[in-house]
């Protein structure tokens, strides 16, 4: 198949343009061609069309060769002229190849033609591609963030610029020409702290001749700091010159980029204080020059806000995020440069004092810290006065670790916040010693629930106000002794039988238990074997005598969803009805949210189930809201019967209780009668129910169904057995 071909021919001989034509298809061709014999038929043609190939003879009438050739140069057009003639001398024929003719064939070798024209017409497409090529490559070059550059380093030191791209506008703020004419104005910007190094890069790279890479900052006649990047390669020439080729590329955004990120990794991002990361480095640097230098000292001081919660709940959490930042700057206050403060929680913070005296100067800025708490800080143009406890550790060369710092310094804490708010304690061993036990309580928890470890003790709850006039009932066993009064229930106590401690008591496990969220299975467990007992009694001495069960609830368990579910389930299992069972939940539950815990209560009533306001008068005020309860008992604390004498503040406060009860339609149960004049004294008061070591210890289920039948038996003497509560 023929190859087409435009052909331009300046030629006057139209015998001698077909001869061309002929040669032309007998070579694989198939032309479109013109001919002109003028200046101005050249013109026009060459901007009619397009030309794949200019066949010209040498001499034409007031026209020649080299005057075609200069109007195809003008035209700026890459077409390969060829020239054809029969009377051209090399002499000429050379002129005009170093004028620009691609190549001459001579009229009686014209065979040659279509091999001179394929081989100019790929050569043009060598060309074509590879001026496109450097047309991209200068576009890309003007449009990239940065510097495409050559220059030579002589051997003498002298540096000159070979070519630089149109990017050392924006990124030097120099012209090309500047810079082709004097190197120095660009290696003058390098910054004068960074130019040692990148001097130091090129050297090594130049000598070794492998790839250059290196970051810098660099400062440009405006003043403007920018962070750059060069990669080059380098090569040395015969005469020693090194010749660098590469590109610098503005790198400041990504550098502010890393930076942020950087400092996003370990700063807060609420506060912008340091976070627990850029903390534990910090520490771990002061314990390693705690044991290169004797004379280093460091302390940790770890606050913990009082009462945040509360503040965050009542005023919302933007008032609490707020009131985090302006803790986090009154802290820095207090601080010096080398000092630090971090936030490592939600309201734990945590203060590196370096370089100190000693215990005195980190006791010393801890008071300036509390006083300074002490004044009320503004949030939703409110006053709010927030106090912090805090733990201090002295750091010294025994330590090793981070984390045992901040073990310690948050043990010193837990100490404060324990026995008093505002305040701060020193760590010691015995303290570490203590929290290991705990720990070790903590453990042991676990597993006596594995292995069923937990009992359940039930004390008596009795009629305080029926007729206690008779005679005391037999002395069923050295543990108990009821004096004529009646039983009407039990409240389910639980101990722990440890294996090789013997029996622990509520006091030391409980906490404990609440505070690691384990009492929610404890409840339950103990909950549904309470349940349990009270139906195996029912089965035996309920048609004696109504018999009810009083059985705590903790927090935690009340703010479980499935509490009532869990309830149902357990009274289903156990066969009894809700008004077998009395749930004793202590007043400071009460307040955390009121609204949700009236529903709950109500959802228990409408069971009928019994609620019993625990330790009532020894936590918050519940005197505007008690009312609102759908309670049916109000529990005296231990601690107003204890102390009870006539007269005094507690007798009081145990007559205004029984007095409000009455008010609202409420029993009243005393908890802890120990004396028969407290006893007395309640009775006189007109307390309903009451239990206590004056009635009772807690009993083992053995013992206390020894009580039951003897009840059985005081009730068969004669005694009126109809009360019971609510």
């Amino acid at each position: 198949m023929s190859e087409p071909l435009n052909v331009l021919m300046v030629e006057d001989s139209e015998i001698d343009a077909m001869l061309v034509i002929r040669e032309l298809r007998r070579g694989g061709f198939n032309p479109i061609w013109q001919r002109v014999e003028t200046v101005e038929e050249l013109h026009t043609a060459l901007n009619s069309r397009t030309w794949d190939v200019i066949i010209s003879d040498y001499r034409l009438p007031g026209f020649n060769a080299p005057m075609a050739l200069e109007v195809a140069k003008q035209s700026q057009k890459d077409i390969p002229f060829i020239l054809v003639s029969g009377t051209i001398g090399e002499v000429s024929a050379v002129e005009m190849m170093k004028a620009g003719a691609h190549d001459y064939v001579m009229k009686d070798n014209l065979s040659r033609l279509p091999v001179a024209v394929r081989r100019e017409l790929r050569d043009t497409q060598v060309r074509a591609e590879r001026q496109q090529a450097q047309n991209l490559l200068q576009t890309l070059a003007s449009n990239i963030p940065g510097i495409i550059y050559s220059f030579v380093h002589h051997f003498d030191g002298s540096i000159v610029f070979e070519y630089i791209s149109l990017g050392c506008l924006d990124l030097l703020e120099l012209t090309p020409d500047q810079i082709l004419s004097d190197a120095s104005l660009c290696f003058a910007q390098i910054h004068i702290d960074d130019r040692a190094g990148c001097y130091t890069a090129a050297k090594q790279s130049a000598q070794t001749l492998k790839p250059f890479s290196y970051e810098w900052r660099l400062v440009t006649p405006s003043g403007k700091l920018k962070w750059v990047q060069a990669s080059a390669r380098s090569e040395c020439r015969k005469n020693k010159d090194i010749v660098w080729h590469g590109v610098l590329l503005d790198v400041s955004d990504r550098k502010q980029a890393q930076e942020l990120i950087i400092h996003n990794a370990l700063h807060d991002p609420l506060t912008d204080l340091p976070n627990r990361t850029l903390l534990v480095e910090r520490l771990e640097l002061s314990i390693n020059r705690a044991k290169r230098i004797e004379t280093y000292r460091y302390a940790v001081l770890f606050l913990d806000l009082d009462r945040f919660k509360v503040i965050n709940d009542s005023l919302g959490h933007l008032a609490g995020d707020q009131l985090l930042k302006s803790i986090a700057q009154k802290l820095k206050t207090h601080l010096r440069e080398i000092d630090l403060v971090a936030r490592i929680g939600g309201d734990e913070f945590v203060i590196l004092l370096e370089d100190i005296s000693g215990m005195e100067k980190a006791i010393q800025i801890t008071e300036r810290i509390l006083k300074d708490f002490q004044t009320p800080l503004i949030l939703n143009d409110s006053e709010v006065v927030i106090s912090t406890s805090i733990g201090i550790v002295l750091g010294t060369k025994n330590y090793s670790h981070a984390s045992d710092l901040l073990r310690d310094a948050d043990i010193a804490m837990y100490r404060a916040k324990s026995q008093d708010r505002s305040s701060y304690k020193i760590f010691d061993i015995e303290m570490h010693t203590q929290a290991v036990n705990r720990l070790t309580l903590e453990t042991d928890i676990r597993k006596a629930l594995e292995r069923e470890e937990f009992v359940i003790y039930y004390q008596p709850i009795v009629d305080i106000l029926g007729d206690a006039s008779g005679e005391p009932s037999q002395q069923v066993s050295r543990e108990l002794q009821l004096q004529g009064v009646r039983l009407i229930g039990f409240e389910a106590l639980v101990r722990w039988q440890h294996p090789t401690r013997g029996l622990i008591l509520p006091e030391e496990f409980i906490p404990v238990a609440e505070e690691t969220g384990l009492i929610v299975q404890i409840d339950r467990w103990m909950f549904y074997k309470a349940c349990q007992q009270l139906a195996n009694w029912k089965t035996k001495f309920a048609s004696h005598f109504p018999l009810k069960m009083s059985i705590n609830l903790s927090a935690q368990n009340i703010r479980q969803a499935s509490l009532i579910d869990d309830i149902d389930q357990t009274l289903a299992q156990t066969g009894l009805e809700g008004d077998s069972i009395a749930l004793e939940i202590t007043e400071s539950m009460l307040i955390d949210n009121i609204s949700q815990t009236i529903d709950l209560l109500t959802q228990l009533k409408d069971r009928k189930i019994q609620i019993s306001i625990d330790d009532f008068g020894s936590g918050y005020s519940s005197l505007n809201y008690l009312h609102r309860l759908p309670a049916d008992n109000l529990k005296i604390d231990r601690s107003f019967v204890s102390q009870m004498q006539e007269g005094n503040r507690n007798y009081q406060v145990v007559s205004t209780i029984i007095a409000l009860s009455n008010q609202l339609g409420l029993a009243v149960i005393a908890e802890g009668i120990e004396t028969p004049q407290q006893l007395q004294w309640l009775q006189e008061l007109g307390c309903e129910f009451g239990q206590g070591y004056v009635f009772s210890k807690p009993l083992r289920h053995e013992t206390a169904e020894v009580l039951l039948a003897s009840q059985i038996m005081y009730l068969s003497s004669g005694e009126d057995g109809n009360r019971c509560t609510n």
